[in-house]
């Protein structure tokens, strides 16, 4: 014979919601996003941001006002084939290993021609101080960079350029072959030292208003320690009136 025991509702009660809310803090992942003070670019301004979960870093990236785009320098008067901002991290404590951000903005593209000879922007995310950005002498970069530290397919540029490093591209990207360039994700280093990672984005694909989203190719091993990117965004908010350029999935390493 069954027999039944019988619980006060008030018990029953406390049991469900004491059983909900041990299932909630499962469930929910508290999450929190700081942001850098922003920094005048065309008609509008970028600021960086950083989204953790737990305490640990999910992604670093950049909010573009929508205006950005506009009233952007078209010339080289300044004798510079690109244009920097020095974009601010948030005032908390550096815990992705990027030590600063930069936006180049290149209004005639640059090499290598013609594959990246079109408008864009680079957003340089560094993993070296400013000091160690500056001592980079441009010319033939011949220093061998260790094969664990090179995502596979990336091929060198060749050449440091100043104020950057060497550039490494994915050779089977699409701008490789025959598709034109929108976006892609390089790495970069100097004298075989990793210096920054980099998403490349035209101005004209940003104005296509895309929710775009791709993987980033991992080497074996980072030669610095610090949180990386497993993808890149690039996003556009009609409601906010704003692009996001996005490092996700940090992982650390």
């Amino acid at each position: 014979m069954k027999t039944s025991i019988s619980f006060p509702i008030s018990v029953v009660s406390l049991i469900i919601i004491f059983t909900s809310c041990k299932k909630d803090d499962h469930i929910h992942v508290p999450s929190n996003t700081v942001y850098s003070s922003p920094v005048p670019v065309g008609e509008d301004s970028i600021r960086s941001f950083i989204t953790t979960e737990n305490g640990q870093p999910v992604s670093i990236g950049l909010e573009i006002g929508e205006n950005a785009l506009n009233g952007l320098p078209t010339d080289t008067t300044p004798g510079k084939p690109d244009y920097d901002y020095e974009i601010h991290l948030p005032e908390t404590d550096n815990i992705t290993g990027v030590d600063h951000i930069e936006v180049d903005w290149n209004p005639f593209g640059h090499d290598p021609y013609p594959i990246y000879g079109i408008p864009h922007f680079d957003f340089h995310f560094y993993y070296v101080n400013k000091a160690d950005q500056a001592a980079v002498i441009p010319g033939p970069d011949t220093v061998t960079v260790s094969p664990e530290f090179i995502p596979k397919d990336y091929i060198s540029s060749g050449a440091a350029v100043p104020d950057m490093g060497t550039h490494w591209f994915d050779s089977t990207a699409s701008e490789f072959h025959g598709v034109p360039f929108t976006a892609t994700f390089i790495y970069g280093f100097y004298h075989g030292n990793f210096s920054f990672v980099e998403s490349m984005i035209t101005k004209g694909f940003l104005e296509t208003h895309p929710d775009y989203s791709a993987a980033v190719k991992q080497p074996q091993a980072f030669q610095r320690s610090g949180f990386y990117a497993t993808n890149y965004q690039a996003k556009y908010d009609g409601n906010k009136k704003l692009y996001t350029v996005t490092l996700g999935g940090l992982s650390k390493h």
